[in-house]
């Protein structure tokens, strides 16, 4: 999108569109309504160093990372630059709030950087998927699934989030926990929280436990802070529980740290479980017990499947990746035989 093809589609002047973007008072009201429209339905930013950038070839591929805590994203984005490095590109690094909207912050930095390919750090296709579908450049979303988006352009590489989670909830059941608690992201927003959430349902439906969404669910950011804050909600609204399962490991620290904080042991007052698999879950006291995702492969094969997008021009693919069960010492076993 120029502002040739704006000057298009209004009918008017190339000049007529400078003055609306330059915020020019010589523009009639009707005339600047018009062109604003067709601005703001393509995302359209004016370029003041537009003739610069067209004289360097940058080879700029921009990273996008929801969440502006989040240490699993830290982690993907340090491999990512590090293999960068060795290659022919420059990355150009923006940083989003979880509920951004990803896709259409990609759209507007397509025009005004001209990226070669962008990468996702997290992101909600199914929430943004009309924005996903015009993304004009070579992309890959990296912890998150985009099979279902109408763009051909863009890939995904995923962990198999609901199979992860199942396996952590049967985990926790078998070992006699009933009262389990859940402290999530937001089930209207995110995909990655509602596959997660799937998982820890099907495992409670298939052990005959019954789960109150409103009773037992805490929604947290993924962070420390908001793990921390969604524990003291969930146990004023569920006291009785015996185990939380987190959406995350920083989630599980913060969970952690409230139940020290009001003279609670873990495990053996509250049992609580991780995911993601960081090196704090294996370093922090007690040991978290986890889901691990295979950060490496994440990263390196997300990349990959973008330069093939990029210099080979293949078409996008979709991948699933398999996950590991870390075993800690954050969850008590219940059966009686064992107490």
């Amino acid at each position: 999108m120029t502002i040739k093809d704006i000057a298009r589609e209004c009918g008017c002047g190339v000049g007529t569109v400078s003055r609306v973007l330059n915020k020019r008072t010589d523009v009639s009201d009707q005339m600047r309504e018009k062109v604003l429209e067709v601005v703001n339905k393509y995302g359209f930013i004016l370029n003041q160093n537009a003739k610069q950038l067209k004289e360097l070839d940058r080879k700029t591929i921009v990273i996008l990372v929801k969440g502006m805590s989040s240490l699993l994203f830290n982690a993907l984005l340090e491999i990512i630059q590090q293999k960068v490095q060795a290659l022919s590109y420059t990355t150009s690094v923006v940083v989003l709030d979880e509920y951004d909207n990803e896709a259409k912050v990609a759209c507007r930095l397509y025009y005004e950087q001209k990226p070669v390919g962008i990468i996702f750090l997290g992101g909600t296709p199914d929430t943004f998927k009309e924005d996903f579908a015009k993304i004009q450049s070579p992309c890959v979303l990296i912890t998150n699934g985009a099979k279902y988006v109408n763009n051909a352009l863009l890939s995904s590489i995923t962990t198999d989030d609901t199979k992860a989670s199942y396996d952590a909830t049967s985990y926790l059941i078998r070992k006699g926990h009933k009262k389990i608690g859940v402290i999530g992201g937001d089930l209207k927003s995110s995909e990655l929280t509602k596959r997660r959430y799937r998982g820890f349902l099907k495992a409670m439906k298939e052990a005959g436990l019954a789960f109150n969404v409103k009773k037992n669910y805490s929604v947290s950011k993924y962070s420390f802070e908001g793990g921390e804050a969604a524990t003291g909600d969930l146990l004023e609204k569920y006291p009785d529980l015996t185990a939380i399962f987190t959406m995350s490991d920083v989630m599980a620290v913060g969970a952690c740290r409230f139940l020290k904080n009001i003279g609670q042991s873990v495990p053996e007052d509250v049992s609580v479980t991780g995911f993601d698999g960081l090196s704090l879950a294996s370093y922090y006291c007690p040991k978290i017990t986890t889901i691990k995702q295979l950060n490496d492969r994440l990263a390196i094969e997300g990349l990959d499947l973008l330069l093939k997008c990029i210099e080979k021009k293949e078409k996008a693919k979709h991948i699933i990746l398999p996950f590991e069960f870390i075993e800690g010492e954050s969850v008590k076993d219940l059966n009686p035989e064992n107490l």
